[in-house]
């Protein structure tokens, strides 16, 4: 979160002018919120904490994104400090996402220093689960969209968070964003016939970093 506040700040204060239209880059983004889970899987899911990363190719206003996702539940046994690592408490169940996104972009409001952006995307997944669903597995297809702001950082300010602000050295293209998606989830199990249905809505805030785009 600190990061994100201060990659915002750099945003606002970059001194290079935004371009007039996006160029080919790649980049790489990361992302933490909240999620919750809504139908058969409401019980073992419930409200998660949702972490994500990615790495992407934009070109003008597409991306293609390949995605890793978690939807990890906050009480866990055998946690380091209650919350790294270990198993999902009893009952309850942790969901892992392996994906790919397509990525619609349109600047809203372009300045001299940034440009906000809105997007929308979609995509389709492989699902894993794990505690009180062990065994379950399947797929979800995901639509989401989202607001960004976006501009060139100093690349420096990655190894220590202050030097986002300084005048020198080489810059990297950066953004904050702000993204409300839901995955469709169908899960199954060898021991049953009858499929796991559920839609696991999400919010998330998380910034990216890479090559001009």
């Amino acid at each position: 979160m600190r990061a994100c506040l201060v990659i915002c700040a750099a945003l606002v204060g970059a001194s290079a002018r935004a371009e007039a239209e996006p160029t080919s880059g790649l980049y790489f983004s990361q992302s933490l919120g909240i999620g919750r889970a809504r139908g058969d899987l409401a019980p073992m899911v419930g409200n998660a904490m949702r972490t994500r990363a990615s790495i992407g190719a934009r070109v003008r206003w597409l991306a293609i994104e390949p995605w890793i996702t978690s939807d990890l539940q906050t009480a866990r046994d055998g946690a380091l400090q209650g919350i790294v690592g270990g198993e999902p408490a009893a009952g309850r169940s942790d969901l892992s996402y392996y994906g790919v996104d397509v990525k619609l972009i349109a600047p809203l409001v372009r300045a001299d220093n940034a440009v906000i952006e809105s997007y929308v995307r979609g995509g389709g997944s492989i699902v894993e689960a794990n505690g009180a669903l062990d065994g379950y597995g399947g797929h979800a297809l995901g639509v989401g969209a989202g607001v960004q702001l976006t501009g060139r950082v100093r690349a420096l300010g990655f190894l220590w968070a202050p030097l986002f602000l300084i005048k020198k050295g080489p810059k990297v293209s950066g953004s904050l964003f702000l993204d409300q998606g839901f995955e469709f989830v169908t899960l199954r199990s060898m021991s049953t016939t009858t499929p796991l249905t559920s839609r696991v809505g999400h919010v998330t805030l998380g910034f990216a970093v890479g090559t001009r785009f």
